[in-house]
């Protein structure tokens, strides 16, 4: 093992000290802030701290699946349950919270469990609120509020968020946000298999 291979081994275990399992082939880029209470992280993970410092934090329960990417400027704070599905990607700032810490009216803030489901991508700056339940394989669109539950295999835009249009995808696509580093089958990652003849 290289100098280089050591550094980022050491970086890696550093920025997921706090966390309670992190899967084989994590890669951290840059100096994300990473000290949620209870986080357990799958395989193939990466978060990015670059221009945006990147936050994952927070005293509840967090579970984030395999493949997932998380960019620069994320927050994800978590006082009760967000769970994140396999093969999500939350772009460049997006805000992920499942409380909205402070009460308004005297009253106190209600804290209710987020989900975000497998293959979902939610764009730039968009905000995902207490309580909402994202669906498999949902475009969320740059800049969207989601105030509500949002199901399977669309694309939802505005605030507040609304169905724009339902998604279709080949038999063998995995998640919202396809590119060469999919595992998709003819993908870089997964080269020996080829996708079906459209």
């Amino acid at each position: 093992m290289g100098l280089k291979e050591r550094r980022e081994r050491r970086h890696v275990a550093r920025t997921f000290a706090t966390a309670r399992r992190v899967g084989d082939d994590a890669v951290v880029i840059g100096s994300p802030i990473v000290d949620a209470a209870d986080l357990e992280i799958g395989q193939r993970f990466v978060i990015w701290s670059a221009h945006r410092q990147t936050l994952v934090s927070g005293p509840g329960r967090i579970r984030i699946g395999d493949g997932v990417f998380i960019n620069s400027g994320v927050v994800v704070y978590c006082e009760v349950a967000i769970t994140i599905g396999d093969d999500v990607a939350l772009a460049n700032e997006v805000y992920v919270m499942d409380t909205s810490s402070h009460g308004i009216e005297g009253r106190n803030p209600e804290p209710a469990p987020v989900s975000i489901g497998d293959g979902t991508w939610v764009g730039a700056r968009a905000i995902v609120l207490p309580g909402v339940a994202i669906g498999r394989r949902v475009v969320v669109a740059a800049g969207s509020v989601v105030t509500k539950d949002v199901p399977d295999e669309v694309l939802v835009a505005g605030n507040p968020a609304r169905l724009v249009r339902p998604l279709s995808y080949p038999a063998y696509c995995r998640r919202a946000w396809h590119d060469v580093y999919c595992f998709c089958p003819g993908s870089l990652r997964n080269p020996e298999s080829e996708p079906p003849p459209a």
